[in-house]
């Protein structure tokens, strides 16, 4: 009986709570699907290349996903930044993009997104006792469990896949911990998920401790979870060049994002 107490009653308590909040967001998911969309954003989006190459139905889900995103997160300007219209949307096409067609929440957990003119240096940044030289360099985003996230305007309209890398960090620890491994869903092979990422992982290790050049970067070489979100920038960025050079990988992701941007040309 007091096993009971202890942990039936908790257990069924949260087991309601995760029902409730999923029946909340999916009645929220359809309201966003019956708004009307924004006549500006379409013309925005219009020079957003990935957007002309969804489906009918895609684009119906990527539309819903921003308006929600856009209801939900909370955008904070650091500095003297002034945020636009059109900044949110680009953050929050790029993001909703990645989770066209996955379902679920919208980024559970994350609420606020904070914007920098430019690079950013975390605050707590000692010096290394054996170099003399700061622990840190300069970011062009970062990503806490469960938020908030942190980007840089400027590399954002460079060109640059922060957005696609922090985002990627926000799904992976959706179960739990930043670990490389995203929730596959019901039908997610984590075996095979786990085979392959391990064996490119190790494998990028090894050219970066041999000096050796890597079409994937270094910085993917840190740990499990810094090499799903570089990788997750390849898939989005340089799709041609992903599924040419690591068919299993590619193979894998586009399973998960239900995706294939190598098609998108």
């Amino acid at each position: 009986m007091k096993f009971l107490l202890l942990f039936g009653v908790p257990l069924v308590v949260y087991l309601s709570f995760l029902k409730l909040r999923k029946l909340r967001v999916q009645r929220r998911l359809e309201k966003m699907s019956k708004t009307p969309f924004p006549e500006q954003y379409e013309k925005m989006l219009s020079r957003f290349r990935p957007y002309q190459f969804l489906t009918t139905e895609e684009r119906k889900r990527f539309q819903t996903k921003i308006l929600y995103f856009l209801e939900d997160k909370i955008f904070n300007a650091v500095g003297d930044l002034i945020i636009t219209d059109e900044m949110k949307l680009l953050v929050a096409a790029e993001a909703c993009l990645m989770i066209t067609n996955i379902d679920g929440d919208v980024y559970p957990g994350l609420k606020n997104i904070y914007l920098m003119e430019d690079v950013f240096i975390p605050k707590d940044n000692p010096v290394n006792s054996i170099t003399g030289l700061p622990t840190h360099s300069a970011r062009l985003g970062e990503a806490w469990k469960r938020g908030p996230i942190v980007l840089s305007w400027n590399s954002i309209v460079q060109g640059s896949s922060v957005v696609f890398h922090e985002f990627s960090h926000q799904l992976d620890q959706q179960d739990g911990s930043f670990d490389g491994t995203p929730k596959l869903g019901r039908n997610g092979n984590y075996d095979k998920w786990a085979q392959v990422m391990g064996k490119e992982f190790i494998n990028l290790r090894k050219r970066v401790m041999d000096h050796k050049r890597s079409d994937i970067d270094s910085y993917g070489a840190t740990n499990e979870a810094e090499f799903f979100a570089v990788v997750t920038e390849y898939f989005f960025t340089r799709p041609q060049v992903l599924s040419k050079n690591h068919p299993e990988i590619y193979g894998l992701y586009k399973n998960y994002f239900q995706l294939d941007p190598s098609q998108w040309v």
